[in-house]
C-alpha cells in the first residue's frame, strides 16, 4: 500500500479524484469552497493561500470509492476487508530519519497560527485544528492511544483541547493528574490515511491503534521518536506538534459547529502547550469539517465494519450496511437475508450494543438499497408493521454531549417482509425478455 498521505493523494490524482486549486485565494474564502467541493466529491488541495507559506488539503475520504482503491477491492467489499483487518495487529517499526523531522522548531521559533488552519463555521470562536490526530500514552502502562480532538488556536504555542469524558485520552489525563504530572501528547497533521481510520476504530482499552493501522495498511507503520516528549509518531506525516496538557488547567473554548450541525456552547476545556514543532520542508495541512462527508466516512467506516462483524458472529446474513445515510453516524440502515421471523429484533439489539452512539437502526430485506433513502422509506411504507416492527429502548447510553436527553432512547425499526411470505412481497421488476 502507499507509504504516506502524499502517495495516497497521488493515487487519487491518477484516478481523476483530486482537484488542485493553484489560483491565489484568501484563507477566509476557503470554508465556503470546501462546502462546494464536498458536493463535487473530489479531494482538493489549495496550494496558493494568500499570506501563508503552506497549502492545505481536504476531503480525503470524500467518496467510498477511495477506500476501495486503497484496499484494492470493489466498493461493496470495503466493509468486509476493513472488518477483517481491524481485528488483526501489525506492530509499527522504529526509524531514525524521518521526513516529518526535516525541520525542527523550538520555543520562540514557531507560531502555529502561521499554518493555514481555518474557521469552518460562521459562529465558530475562531480557527481550529480539526484534522489533527492526537497520540498519547497511558501513564501507567505506556499503551498508545489515537484520537481526534478539536483544538482552538489561542496563541503561537497554545490551543484549547476538547476531550470527551468517554475517551481514552480523558482517562489518561486523569491518571496523569493523579500522579501529579502533565500528560504529554503529540498532534499529528497529515498522518497516513490508515492511521486516521485506526484512530476511529475505538478498540478495547489497552490496544495500540497503531497496531491496527499497520494491519489496515498491510505493513508496519514507520515511527520516529519525538524530540522533546516521550512519544513515537508517524515518520511520514506532514507536521507534528509536541506538547503537554497541564493538570487542572481549563479555559473557555468555543462555540464550535459540531458533526450534528449545531453549535457547541462555550465551555471550560483543557489547554495544550506546544513545546516543539517538527515538519517536512514543504508541509501541507489537513483540515476536516465536522459533519462533512470526509468526517463521516472517516468516523463511520470502522463502525460499519464493527456492527457487521457483530451481526455475522450471530449468523445473521448481512448483505449491506450504511451508517452514513443521514450525513452522520447516529442512524444506520442494514439489509439482511432473513432466516427466522424474530432474528431482526436480535439484530437491532446487537447493533445498538456494538456501537453506543447509534441512535436509530432500520433493518430491511436484501432487495432494498440501503444507500438510497427513498428505497429505505419504500420498505418502511410497504413492509413495516408498526405494531410489531418498532422497538423503543429508553434510558440507554448514547452520544455523550446530550443535556436534553435526546440520545438516551434508541429506535429500532424492522422494515422487513413477513418471513416465508416472499412470493407475496417480491418486488415488481421491469419486464426484460432475456430475464
Amino acid at each position: 500500500m502507499f507509504k504516506d498521505m502524499r502517495e495516497y493523494l497521488q493515487m487519487l490524482d491518477e484516478n481523476g479524484y483530486l482537484d488542485r486549486r493553484s489560483e491565489e485565494i484568501a484563507l477566509e474564502e476557503i470554508p465556503y469552497q470546501l462546502e462546494l467541493q464536498e458536493k463535487n466529491g473530489n479531494t482538493v488541495i489549495f496550494d496558493n493561500i494568500k499570506g501563508y507559506k503552506y497549502g492545505l488539503f481536504n476531503n480525503v475520504f470524500g467518496r467510498r470509492e477511495y477506500l476501495a482503491m486503497a484496499f484494492g477491492c470493489e466498493k461493496e467489499k470495503v466493509v468486509d476487508i476493513f472488518g477483517e483487518r481491524m481485528e488483526e495487529r501489525v506492530k509499527p517499526v522504529m526509524v531514525e530519519d524521518a521526513p516529518v523531522q526535516e525541520v525542527v522548531l523550538n520555543p520562540g521559533e514557531f507560531d502555529i497560527r502561521e499554518f493555514p488552519f481555518i474557521q469552518h463555521g460562521q459562529n465558530d470562536a475562531g480557527r481550529y485544528i480539526t484534522g489533527g490526530m492526537v497520540i498519547a500514552k497511558d501513564p501507567e502502562t505506556g499503551v498508545r492511544n489515537l484520537s481526534f480532538n478539536r483544538m482552538q488556536l489561542k496563541g503561537p504555542d497554545k490551543t484549547g483541547l476538547r476531550m470527551s469524558p468517554t475517551q481514552d485520552l480523558e482517562t489518561y489525563y486523569r491518571k496523569a493528574v493523579a500522579m501529579g504530572k502533565p500528560l504529554e501528547i503529540a498532534v499529528v497533521i497529515g498522518a497516513h490515511p490508515m492511521c486516521l481510520l485506526a484512530a476511529a476504530c475505538g478498540p478495547p482499552r489497552g490496544v495500540d491503534e497503531l497496531d491496527i493501522a499497520g494491519a489496515l495498511r498491510g505493513e508496519p507503520i514507520e515511527l520516529v521518536k519525538c524530540k522533546t516528549i516521550d512519544m513515537e509518531v508517524p515518520a511520514y506525516a506532514e507536521v507534528i506538534l509536541e506538547g503537554k496538557i497541564l493538570p487542572d488547567e481549563m479555559e473557555e473554548e468555543g462555540p464550535f459547529g459540531d458533526f450534528q450541525e449545531f453549535y457547541i456552547e462555550v465551555m471550560k476545556n483543557h489547554v495544550l502547550h506546544i513545546g516543539c514543532v517538527t515538519m517536512r520542508k514543504d508541509p501541507m495541512i489537513q483540515v476536516i469539517r465536522a459533519g462533512s462527508r470526509d468526517d463521516v466516512t472517516l468516523l463511520g467506516s470502522p463502525r460499519e465494519a464493527q456492527i457487521k462483524r457483530q451481526l455475522e458472529s450471530m449468523n445473521i446474513d448481512v448483505t449491506a450496511i450504511n451508517i452514513m445515510i443521514t450525513g452522520n453516524y447516529l442512524t444506520c440502515a442494514i439489509a439482511v437475508r432473513k432466516q427466522y421471523e424474530l432474528e431482526v429484533k436480535n439484530a437491532l439489539m446487537a447493533a445498538f450494543g456494538s456501537f453506543k452512539f447509534l441512535k436509530n437502526c432500520i433493518i430491511v430485506d436484501h432487495d432494498v438499497d440501503v444507500f438510497d433513502p427513498a428505497d429505505i422509506f419504500w420498505a418502511m411504507s410497504t413492509r413495516l408493521s408498526a405494531e410489531k416492527g418498532i422497538m423503543i429502548v429508553p434510558n440507554a447510553m448514547g452520544f455523550g454531549r446530550d443535556k436534553y436527553g435526546i440520545h438516551t432512547t434508541k429506535l429500532g425499526i424492522d422494515a422487513t417482509a413477513p418471513f416465508n411470505q416472499w412470493d407475496e412481497f417480491e418486488r415488481v421488476r421491469v419486464y426484460r425478455p432475456e430475464a
